[in-house]
């Protein structure tokens, strides 16, 4: 079976082995611990109900009597002897009925009346000490049972007797699990521990203390080194991701990233990492966690009594298929009611607004109608919307409600009839309420998971994209732009759609021109420049600097002879001083206080409340579109390019600010090649030459005189450009 996305995300991404399996093994423990936990609360409650007593035969049910008689028939004549002895009854007669079988019995002599079963209770209770004294000696060890033996035979005899109730700790306990699957595991207990049995129920009672104390210890440094640990794991995957997808961003190039937007990026970068990063947590946290508490808890359940456990997990599906199939129906009408009611509260605004239109028509009644309907129509569904709502969680607790005085009259039934203890109904009872938690874990980890493989696909298929080209191996040394660069029948197409972008676009620009960029759309212009610091590649065609095609030449060499100052990119969240010297070690505060000088922007930077050090951009102080374009600009010029591209403002931009943008181009164009993507007739007008582009071709060229004249599409799209610029419109500067 081929592999999901998400499993392919954990090979690559999912690293620290180490602390991956510290987090699995502490989830493990985190459970064992608490299963433990419960075997200890049983041993508490049986210690508070029993107080380490070991019950009389009289006070055995008829069911345990009857146990007890086929337990005592199957020992040997050397077990009972041995027992009676040791238990040194003072009435030889005692000790006779106490060692011998039902047909030595029934020779014996009779001198008191006897009971239904033909024995005296005396004569039972001998026996039952007696197989005390051998359970204790198999399932313990032979000083446990010495501790049972009675400091005079009347008190063994006579329970009822003044101090002949002796408390003896776990030892109690294990008497009466003797027959149990529990009996071997507590007898190791007490002849491991003696302190749960050999100086008295307090002794036994701080011993459980003590043990529960150090579980909770050791559980909760586990949990939360299961915490730290998937996090520690979670995290370093998460910036794993980012990382890949941050640096495939701009592998795929400028004209990829914009046809997908950097929005899809930015979702990537957010919330799909951040679900992989949940899947992975929950994998950490719960996968091996909540099924291993499951299984153990259930086992417990079934273990303390099967067939009540039987009874419960039937209850238990009847709930899910009845109950949960209801509540479901009910939740699905409050879903339906509630996308009707805001339906119909759109009309009903709708309605509302209409109040000019029924005056003026006389429809008064007809709309009143009309409301009335929308009205009815409205409580109805909030009313479908409102029950749905209601009812569903109610009857689920009211179906579990019964189902759960239902289990508790069973259970009661049970520890009545001596099936099992109270302490075993309080450890069921803790552990059918601990399933919850693990339950619910479990759901939550499988809607983590089902997001967490949706954002792996999208991550991945992000990822699979193709790439911008490498530099070639053999690259040449780019020198600087100093007779011409030309565009050779450059076609590109979109990486995305496959659809062309520019066709068979040619033309030459000498070196120390500056030209203009017109067209209505921005991706060819862009698409356009971006090819020329490489930032893609065209599909056919070459572009040549120098008389070197910059497929062949260093990307280093190409990008110090190319700076651009782009719209989208004018301001980063950092200080004004590395926005213009991007935190290069090549360039001192000096020059980039006299690139700013250059750009016009040394002056409002100092009255910043930091000066050149004032945190700027998103996350920083605001500054105006004009104020972040000199920014721009004196990072573009603090390189010194041969070649620099320059997309104009757009928008509100102040009559002064732009006059110290042009002063700033008129200064730094001598010697320079400068590309505009032009906004300004000011621009159009100084320019040696515009290139019109129209459908990915360059449809006209020529000075902006020329075009206005010649060229109905450039007249128009100036119109249209011009109609918000911050300039005096097109046609008023013609008309003058």
């Amino acid at each position: 079976m081929e592999t999901n996305a998400l499993e392919r995300l954990r090979a690559d991404f999912v690293k620290a082995p180490t602390a991956r399996w510290g987090a699995v093994v502490s989830s493990l423990g985190a459970s064992v611990t608490y299963l433990l936990l419960l075997l200890l609360l049983y041993l508490f409650v049986d210690l508070l109900t029993w107080r380490g007593e070991v019950p009389a035969y009289q006070e055995l049910t008829a069911a345990q009597k009857v146990e007890f008689a086929r337990e005592w028939e199957k020992r040997t004549r050397d077990e009972r002897d041995e027992a009676t002895a040791r238990l040194a009854w003072p009435d030889a007669r005692t000790r006779r009925l106490a060692a011998a079988n039902d047909d030595e019995l029934a020779k014996l002599p009779k001198t008191r009346e006897q009971e239904p079963d033909h024995l005296y209770a005396e004569e039972w209770e001998a026996r039952w000490q007696a197989g005390v004294y051998l359970a204790l000696r198999d399932r313990v060890n032979p000083r446990a049972a010495e501790a049972y033996l009675p400091a005079g035979g009347a008190r063994a005899v006579d329970p009822n007797a003044a101090d002949a109730r002796p408390l003896y700790g776990l030892l109690g306990l294990v008497v009466r699990e003797r027959n149990r699957w529990t009996a071997p595991v507590l007898g190791t207990i007490a002849a491991l521990v003696p302190l749960t049995w050999a100086h008295g129920a307090v002794a036994y009672l701080t011993t459980l203390f003590i043990v529960a104390l150090g579980l909770a210890a050791v559980r909760g440094v586990l949990v939360n080194a299961l915490a730290y640990l998937s996090a520690a794991v979670t995290l370093d995957t998460v910036t794993r991701l980012r990382r890949a997808v941050y640096f495939h961003s701009y592998r795929l190039g400028s004209l990829t990233m914009q046809t997908i937007g950097t929005a899809e990026v930015a979702d990537l970068l957010t919330r799909r990492v951040e679900e992989v990063g949940d899947a992975v947590n929950g994998r950490l946290t719960a996968a091996f966690r909540y099924p291993l508490a499951i299984v153990l808890l259930l086992a417990l359940i079934l273990l303390v009594n099967f067939w009540l456990a039987v009874c419960f997990l039937a209850l238990a599906g009847l709930v899910w298929l009845i109950g949960g199939q209801v509540a479901a129906h009910f939740r699905r009408e409050a879903r339906l009611g509630e996308r009707q009611a805001a339906g119909l509260l759109a009309l009903l605004k709708e309605s509302m607004a209409l109040f000019r239109l029924v005056k003026c028509f006389q429809m008064e009644r007809f709309n009143q109608t009309r409301v009335e309907r929308q009205l009815n129509e409205s409580a109805r569904a909030n009313w479908r919307r409102l029950r749905g709502g209601a009812m569903a969680g109610p009857l689920l607790g009211s179906i579990a409600l019964v189902t759960g005085v239902a289990l508790m009259y069973l259970a009661g039934r049970g520890v009545l009839t001596g099936g099992f203890t109270v302490a075993g109904l309080a450890v069921m009872a803790v552990a059918l309420v601990s399933l919850a938690a693990p339950l619910a874990g479990l759901f939550d980890y499988a809607a983590k998971l089902r997001r967490g493989r949706e954002a792996a696909d999208a991550i991945l298929e992000f990822l699979d994209r193709k790439g911008e080209t490498a530099e070639a191996a053999d690259a040449e040394f780019l020198p600087a732009l100093t007779t011409r660069m030309e565009f050779r029948h450059v076609t590109l197409k979109d990486p995305v759609s496959d659809q062309p972008v520019l066709e068979d676009v040619t033309f030459a620009i000498p070196a120390g021109a500056k030209i203009a960029i017109v067209g209505q759309n921005p991706a060819e212009k862009h698409a356009l420049v971006y090819m020329i610091p490489r930032f893609l590649d065209p599909t056919a065609g070459e572009i040549r600097i120098e008389d070197k095609n910059v497929r062949w030449v260093t990307h280093e060499s190409l990008r110090a002879q190319v700076s651009l100052v782009m719209l989208d990119d004018l301001t980063f969240t950092d200080t004004v001083a590395n926005n213009i010297g991007v935190g290069s070690a090549e360039y001192n505060l000096p020059q980039i206080i006299e690139a700013a000088k250059l750009a016009h922007a040394h002056q409002f930077i100092e009255k910043l409340p930091y000066g050149y050090e004032t945190l700027i951009g998103g996350g920083g102080y605001s500054l105006t579109t004009g104020e972040r374009f000199r920014i721009a600009l004196a990072r573009a010029l603090l390189r010194d390019p041969s070649l620099l591209i320059i997309e104009e403002p757009v928008g509100p931009v102040d009559e002064d600010t732009l006059a110290l943008l042009d002063d700033t181009i008129t200064r730094v164009s001598a010697g320079r090649t400068i590309i505009f993507l032009a906004q300004r007739l000011s621009t159009l007008r100084n320019v040696n030459r515009v290139f019109f582009l129209k459908n990915g071709h360059i449809e006209a060229s020529g000075s902006h005189n020329d075009l206005w004249r010649d060229n109905d599409q450039y007249r128009r799209i100036q119109v249209l450009a011009d109609a918000t610029a911050t300039e005096h419109p097109v046609l008023r500067e013609e008309e003058e």
